[in-house]
């Protein structure tokens, strides 16, 4: 049995652990996701005591049904979520914990995703090793068919997804040494709950982006936000274009209210998309509007916008899984980023006009 640097037997006294999972309407994912769960060893030492908390959002498919009757054996208890997102969700599942000692970590745990062999005993031994505020993931996208592989391949990339910590893959399986890298955020997290109780857990004004706020607060009060490069977590990506088209929406509406909360958290690698889509726009009226001989330079200069952009696509054709997915490649990253900035300029629409103080 692995220890990953830290021997089971030298645990002088019992770590408490919950894993909480949000769901809602999970039923295709939740039996991989406990299952990948089950397998690590705090499940049966003694030096451990795990409980699952499912926190559902009011599912209408089989997600309770399928937890009941194949996870019975576990030390699970499921709760209900009316209000449906997944801030108050954590929270219920905060409030509802057994484990508040100080001697306590919190695990949180999507139902859409797939994990690696002892994950809960690897995230609370990061938590040890760090002493950081939140111990994160590294998301790893996974599609099941032709078209959602290819947007795995375009969300692992570092060229679409402006190089954020928690996308990075390590590359070298034969690499024994865990790194950590301290980032603004993270996949998913592991938190002491002495931590989480005294920031007051998770933020319920936000319906996305309540990782990233936390996350922004836990810095603000002297905690580290790490990323640990053994935790390399399956996330299965939206399934149709206009799911991903959805989400990238509104992960942009949702960062400006995390603006209105916190005026300096705007990294570079989110602006570039609102930059693109306020460029696409000016492009498209100004040539509506003054005579080409005068918008030259601004073409020129457009030319040369989509010369590096067609390269950015070419980048991510050479490590796709398909050769064919060349077709697909420039309209799903258009697509993410057209979103994304429509969502963050429809936030600041919103925001400047008093919408989110109404939240």
């Amino acid at each position: 049995m692995e220890d990953y640097g830290i021997n089971m037997k030298t645990v002088k006294s019992i770590v408490s652990i919950s894993v909480i999972i949000p769901t809602r309407n999970e039923e295709k994912y939740i039996e991989k996701c406990i299952n990948s769960l089950q397998n690590c060893q705090t499940l049966t030492s003694d030096s451990f005591i795990v409980e699952f908390l499912i926190v559902d959002g009011m599912s209408s498919d089989k997600t309770v049904d399928i937890v009941k009757e194949k996870f019975s054996h576990l030390n699970l208890k499921i709760l209900k979520n009316p209000n449906l997102f997944q801030a108050k969700a954590m929270n219920i599942g905060i409030k509802n914990s057994k484990n508040i000692g100080n001697n306590s970590i919190i695990i949180r745990a999507d139902a859409h995703s797939i994990y690696p062999k002892d994950y809960i005993f690897k995230c609370w031994q990061s938590s040890i090793n760090t002493g950081s505020g939140n111990v994160g993931s590294i998301q790893k996208a996974v599609g099941t068919n032709f078209f959602t592989k290819i947007i795995a391949d375009v969300m692992n990339s570092g060229f679409a997804m402006g190089g954020v910590s928690y996308r990075k893959i390590n590359n070298d399986p034969n690499g024994s040494k865990v790194q950590y890298v301290e980032s603004d955020t993270a996949y998913l997290g592991c938190w002491k709950v002495s931590d989480l109780i005294e920031l007051q857990g998770f933020n319920e004004d936000f319906q996305i982006n309540e990782d990233y706020e936390l996350n922004i607060r836990l810095r603000k009060n002297g905690r580290k936000v790490v990323v640990a490069s053994n935790l390399i977590v399956e996330y299965f990506v939206r399934n149709s274009l206009i799911g991903l088209i959805k989400q990238f929406f509104r992960y942009g509406l949702w960062k400006t209210k995390t603006l209105s909360v916190h005026k300096d958290s705007l990294k570079i690698r989110q602006a570039i998309p609102v930059i693109f889509v306020l460029f696409l726009i000016t492009l498209g009226v100004c040539n509506l509007i003054i005579p080409p001989q005068i918008l030259f330079p601004l073409n020129s200069f457009s030319l040369i916008i989509g010369l590096i952009w067609l390269s950015l696509i070419v980048l991510i054709w050479i490590k796709s899984s398909s050769f064919f997915s060349i077709i697909w490649i420039p309209i799903i990253v258009l697509s993410m980023h057209i979103s994304w900035g429509l969502g963050f300029i429809y936030g600041l629409i919103r925001w400047t006009t008093g919408g989110w103080n109404k939240s």
